[in-house]
């Protein structure tokens, strides 16, 4: 017997917790085993096994104590493996026009071993490809299974009926969310007249929930039937949309010893106009910021496959790093050229400014804005498998007191794996570089810096930068942070993390790596039904004069 399936019968049959106490016990227990047994050779395509179920009897002792239990043994000769004869689909009815395709999409073919699960996945394919081109009602009735002891074949019929071919009609939308009459047509995967596909009537409803301003969706044909002159028939799509909460609004709390510890708070109107549209008001208190700002989201801009932002900034900061007020605009079109990949083109509007040596720098910036995301992670605040790389390229043009074009190059990525039941390996990198103009004419906050709980913890927020000759932080024209993780959670709500987080900032517009900060340290997580509670306690292993002994931050989500 083929070592696979001696071990898939004996994890069919199950193992028990003490020998049979009884004859009787031991008979019935052999005897489950056998019809167990008989069900997965079955099932392999062995249907000529022989399976002898017996109970071997150990002979009387005169001292109970050493008396040995009745052993139940089941011997099995698997034979020859049966094969799959003759192959057919009959349709009661008239057959579907696309017959011959549907008979070419079933992968079992003669030959092919009897397994049971491929003869009911032929099936499956065959229903699945008749509803994803023209037969909504297509359907299966009982399966016809003749196997022949003589030549060891099975001859298989799969009895069908594919029900009248169809067209997609108009959407007709119901339920309680208001919606543009144009809008559902405008995102649906197909067009009135187009043969019926179920996968395009899942994916309409799909992406309206995707929007995440409704409480549900669902698209279903209509019963009403339209005869065409060709015989097929055209349904309306009822697509039923309920609205989901109009207006909310939310909060966060955010502590850490240096990154600015405060409260966010968040008002969102969303499907206001009818285009599924979100409005959201931020605003946000802290201790090294304090901040408003609107952001405008429209998911399927004129077509399903863009997404419009426009938003816009009032904040004043006041971070080791710098001190001042600025105030921003951008509009940025997001084109989705897969599930997992988007590309942005965008502009920016920016006036600030800053204290620099005890003087205010005024600074007015007109930027392109390009970016690249892909994102195959499962899941945002909690990932444990899969990529994100993400790419940004920001021409600028500075009008200010110190005027220059720059233009800012990154790159950054993470990765995340689950190597056991119980622990995820996840690392993170980025690269970055401002090249062109002097560094006079870079905004003090258009520079990189490091270092913080998004950065290299164990150290203070931006604090990883060059300084001038008074000791002021300056900002660099290039960076480069690394971050390893490795998270552990058990059966309950808590888990812990060991991490250690690298990082570098230069003058030089290529990283020269010549001055590395690196910090390592111990996390604590509550997981709860939506995000994990973080807190992470950090050192520096490389500290300088100032810098803190140990760091401190909570917050919501893991650290990347």
């Amino acid at each position: 017997m083929p070592g696979e399936l001696k071990n898939l019968i004996s994890d069919v049959m199950g193992d028990v917790e003490s020998p049979p106490r009884s004859l009787a016990q031991a008979r019935r227990r052999v005897e489950k085993a056998s019809e167990k047994a008989t069900s997965v050779m079955r099932s392999q395509g062995y249907y000529s096994a022989d399976i002898d179920a017996r109970v071997i009897e150990a002979p009387a002792h005169a001292d109970a104590s050493k008396r040995v239990p009745p052993r139940p043994v089941l011997t099995i000769s698997p034979g020859q493996q049966f094969r799959i004869g003759a192959l057919d689909v009959a349709y009661s009815g008239s057959p579907p026009d696309i017959a011959e395709q549907t008979f070419q999409k079933i992968t079992l073919a003669k030959g092919d071993p009897a397994l049971a699960a491929e003869v009911v996945a032929g099936e499956l394919q065959a229903v699945n490809y008749l509803n994803a081109n023209g037969f909504p009602e297509a359907k299966a009735s009982e399966r016809k299974a003749v196997v022949d002891h003589k030549t060891k074949t099975m001859a298989v019929t799969y009895n069908i009926s594919a029900g009248q071919k169809t067209r997609f009609g108009q959407i007709r939308q119901t339920g309680t969310a208001y919606l543009v009459k144009s809008w559902p047509q405008m995102i649906a995967p197909f067009k009135p007249g187009d043969d019926f596909d179920v996968r395009k009537l899942n994916t309409l409803s799909s992406r309206v929930i995707g929007t995440g301003v409704f409480d549900g969706a669902t698209a279903t044909l209509s019963d009403e039937a339209t005869p065409n002159a060709d015989g097929t028939v055209t349904r309306d799509v009822i697509l039923d949309v309920e609205q989901g909460a109009i207006n909310t609004v939310s909060g966060e709390i955010g502590f850490s010893t240096t990154d600015g510890s405060g409260v966010d708070l968040i008002y969102e109107r969303r499907n206001f106009i009818g285009y599924a549209q979100t409005l959201t008001l931020s605003s946000s208190v802290k201790t090294n910021q304090i901040s408003f700002g609107t952001d405008y989201n429209i998911p399927f801009a004129w077509r399903e496959d863009r997404e419009l932002d426009l938003g816009a900034e009032i904040a004043q900061e006041d971070t080791d790093a710098f001190t001042g007020d600025r105030v921003s605009a951008n509009a940025l079109m997001t084109q989705k050229i897969n599930k997992k990949l988007k590309a942005g083109l965008g502009f920016g509007l920016e006036a600030s400014q800053f204290d620099e040596n005890g003087a205010d720098v005024r600074s007015y910036l007109f930027e392109g804005l390009g970016r690249a995301t892909y994102d195959s992670r499962n899941s945002l605040f909690d990932p444990e498998k899969g990529y994100f790389a993400e790419t940004s390229l920001v021409p600028t043009y500075n009008f200010g007191d110190q005027s220059g074009f720059f233009t800012t190059a990154e790159l950054g990525g993470s990765t995340y794996r689950r190597v056991s039941d119980s622990f995820v390996v996840a690392g993170r990198a980025k690269l970055g570089t401002i090249f062109g103009g002097d560094l006079a004419s870079i905004p003090l906050n258009r520079r990189f810096y490091a270092g913080g709980g998004g950065s290299v913890r164990g150290f203070g927020y931006q604090t990883i930068s060059p300084e001038n000759a008074q000791g002021e932080l300056i900002g660099g024209r290039s960076i480069t942070e690394v971050g390893a993780e490795l998270r552990y959670k058990g059966k309950g709500p808590i888990g812990y993390v060991a991490f250690l987080d690298a990082g570098s900032v230069t003058q030089e517009q290529s990283p020269t790596f010549s001055d590395v900060r690196a910090g390592v340290g111990l996390g604590l997580r509550y997981y709860t039904s939506f995000a994990p509670l973080r807190a992470d306690i950090a050192i520096p292993l490389n500290k300088r004069d100032g810098d803190e002994d140990v760091q401190l931050y909570i917050s919501i989500g893991q650290s990347f």
